[in-house]
């Protein structure tokens, strides 16, 4: 069973790995900001522009060094991973947020967001500028309502890890594993620092390439709905982090696999891993037994944590933590 997995997980990241390392084959059309001539993020920029996911501050600028506020954030995610709710509740974004008043530029963008299951504070200011690590939260949350994906599982030493919280750190781990984030010389992410434009462009067109070359290849991701035995181990992996291995064991053959599609950190140092189950290949060969299936992420130490399978699938109402 654990050679199939991973034989099958293996496949899916050299999958994403190429694509994502890719060269980008894109036309040589004079740039359509004029500061952005000579910029390493040139071509992609263009690219998002001439698509229509983004515009500059004025009509030949740019400003890629200029930091990112969370209303222009949140058109660049919508925009470029093409967010909209499966069915859209009739609400305006004043319904969510106190300040997105609903004849402005980003309101639509700000809903679509919402309805999409990217969490935004009813606070948020949308001219507040974001950070880096605020901008990859979001844009993993983006990712994920496009589907699951697979991603190995290399523990990432963050220098500066100790300025993220629990679910800060989740996530970037879960982006540097698919090669979306990349550390610094000295593996520090910079976290509090403000995203600029330029570097928030980039992670948009990277994360809508994914989206389209990898995620959206896995049209039968799901397992059929069945109710799932889940047990949580954890080992200490780093200086206060431990690793959660989610288990699996009543999967109906070796060719079922397991995601993990978030984590809730709750009160009294609890977390709720929340897994889903993914379906053989297409025209795999395997045998009916009942096999285990298992995924790894990483929680803070002193924190405690169960699994359950996410939205869509059933899963037993005593989950087992050892």
């Amino acid at each position: 069973m654990k050679n199939t997995l991973t034989r099958m997980r293996t496949a899916k990241i050299s999958l994403a790995c190429s694509i994502l390392a890719a060269t980008l084959a894109i036309g040589a059309p004079a740039s359509a900001f004029s500061d952005l001539k000579g910029h390493a993020a040139e071509a992609k920029i263009n690219a998002l522009h001439q698509e229509g996911i983004l515009n500059g501050v004025t009509s030949d600028k740019f400003a890629p060094k200029s930091s990112l506020t969370y209303a222009q954030g949140v058109q660049f995610m919508v925009s470029g991973l093409k967010l909209a709710p499966q069915q859209p509740s009739g609400k305006k974004a004043s319904d969510y947020f106190d300040n997105v008043k609903n004849a402005s530029w980003y309101a639509s963008a700000f809903l679509k967001a919402k309805e999409s299951g990217l969490m935004l504070e009813r606070s948020i200011d949308p001219n507040a500028v974001m950070t880096r690590v605020q901008f990859a939260q979001l844009l993993l949350q983006a990712l994920q309502n496009k589907g699951d994906f697979a991603y190995t599982e290399m523990y990432a030493n963050i220098t500066d890890g100790g300025k993220l919280s629990a679910a800060e750190m989740n996530s970037l781990q879960i982006l540097i594993n698919t090669g979306l984030v990349t550390l610094e010389k000295n593996n520090a992410f910079r976290p509090d620092e403000a995203v600029t434009r330029a570097e928030a462009a980039v992670l948009v067109y990277d994360a809508a390439k994914f989206m389209k070359e990898v995620i959206m290849m896995d049209e039968n991701i799901s397992a059929p709905p069945s109710t799932y035995d889940a047990a949580v181990t954890l080992d200490k992996a780093a200086a206060g982090v431990n690793k959660a291995t989610v288990t699996v064991s009543n999967l109906p053959n070796p060719g079922y696999g397991l995601v993990i599609e978030r984590i809730e950190f709750g009160a009294g140092k609890t977390a709720v891993i929340f897994f889903k189950v993914t379906s053989p290949k297409p025209g795999s060969m395997n045998p009916q037994v009942i096999s285990a299936g298992t995924a790894v992420t990483y929680l803070p130490e002193g924190y405690t944590a169960v699994a359950q399978a996410a939205p869509g699938s059933e899963t037993s109402p005593n989950p087992q933590v050892r």
